[in-house]
């Protein structure tokens, strides 16, 4: 990923040459783990070659921006795989807290490469961190819940990365199509 100048598409490229399919025949474990890589894949794809001021337009005016979903789901991944269950238990105060958007609060000064390279950094450590896992039945202790096993927290990852891979590629095609309208403004229907 390199930088770019307004206006130019931003590609990222990683995700793209390792976009897997999820296995048509496989393990549960392994089939869990294949269909997440496969959502964490289709989230970066729904952001490729868009240009910054697109990646960062919020659509509608007060919604999330495809940028701010993926710094939603960098914080999933961290708190799910890398300190929950890679740190058994652990927490962490997610670095992207705005008591008025939750989720949704970007730095002016972040390029799309760091929000995307950090995101699939902490896809890493998740996948790091999961591979010390003897069981899918293993557990780590939650205060909400007591107990949460493996099979849970990946069910967790997979059906919110899921959710917001499909809420991306809504964002974008939205995006495009609202790309010449005044931001915070909407398009007149045709």
């Amino acid at each position: 990923m390199s930088e770019t100048t307004p206006g130019e598409p931003v590609l990222f490229q990683a995700p793209l040459q390792r976009r897997p399919s999820p296995p048509e025949v496989a393990d549960e474990r392994e089939a869990l783990e294949g269909w997440l890589d496969y959502f964490r894949a289709l989230v970066v794809v729904a952001l490729d070659g868009l240009d910054v001021a697109t990646l960062r337009r919020r659509v509608p005016a007060d919604g999330p921006s495809l940028l701010a979903i993926v710094k939603y789901l960098t914080e999933v991944e961290r708190t799910w795989l890398v300190e929950r269950w890679g740190g058994r238990g652990g927490r962490h105060a997610p670095s992207y807290v705005d008591e008025d958007e939750p989720g949704y609060r970007l730095a002016d000064v972040e390029t799309p490469q760091e929000v995307v390279g950090a995101y699939l950094e902490a896809c890493e450590q998740g996948r790091d961190a999961l591979a010390g896992a003897e069981s899918l039945d293993d557990a780590v202790r939650d205060d909400r819940r007591g107990h949460i096993e493996l099979r849970w927290i990946l069910l967790h990852l997979i059906t919110e990365t899921a959710r917001y891979a499909g809420k991306a590629q809504v964002l974008r095609d939205a995006a495009v199509r609202w790309r010449d309208v005044e931001p915070g403004t909407e398009p007149v229907p045709e």
